[in-house]
């Protein structure tokens, strides 16, 4: 069978299989749907659940961040003037949904690591010997800037393991 094949065959004959280009531009798109999902989340994240900044929201400001992890009721505005048992149900609620995501990205990852590695190699093919250098060179810094920002490998989002109160 060649590659000049049509798509409209008959039906007794198979259809060729998508070019090389149509694969690379499915990865494409897959890369772009990918990185517009991580913008729209930190989007939302900066401008739904966080709109004020964590600095006035806390009379400490950036330093004790890390002391200790933050009720999910307690991220909600004050205006909304939650019960105890409301409260309670939130940070209940916002826990199962984080052990459900943390589940969903744990099967996820390979693959979209694998794709991004995928993705990585198809750009240095297209890329010149300097170029490639380059851009080594700026993962390199980025990787260095994350690792210095984040000593213990990813940003802290909190065990979910918050004071309760009694």
């Amino acid at each position: 069978m060649s590659d000049q094949t049509s798509f409209n065959a008959p039906d007794d004959s198979p259809l060729a299989p998508p070019a090389r280009s149509t694969r690379l531009l499915a990865v494409g798109v897959l890369v772009i749907v990918a990185l517009a999902g991580v913008l729209g989340g930190v989007a939302l994240e900066r401008t739904v659940l966080r709109p004020h900044g964590w600095a006035q929201r806390t009379n400490s400001g950036r330093g004790d961040r890390r002391a200790a992890p933050r009720r999910p009721s307690a991220m909600l505005p004050a205006d909304l003037k939650l019960s105890e048992e409301q409260a309670v149900r939130i940070d209940t609620l916002i826990e199962q949904q984080m052990r459900g995501f943390r589940e969903i990205r744990k099967s996820t990852q390979p693959a979209i690591d694998s794709l991004m590695a995928q993705t990585k190699r198809s750009m240095d093919s297209i890329l010149t010997p300097t170029q490639r250098t380059q851009l080594d060179s700026i993962r390199a810094r980025r990787e260095a800037e994350f690792k210095k920002r984040y000593p213990g490998g990813t940003p802290n989002r909190g065990s979910g393991d918050w004071p309760r109160r009694p």
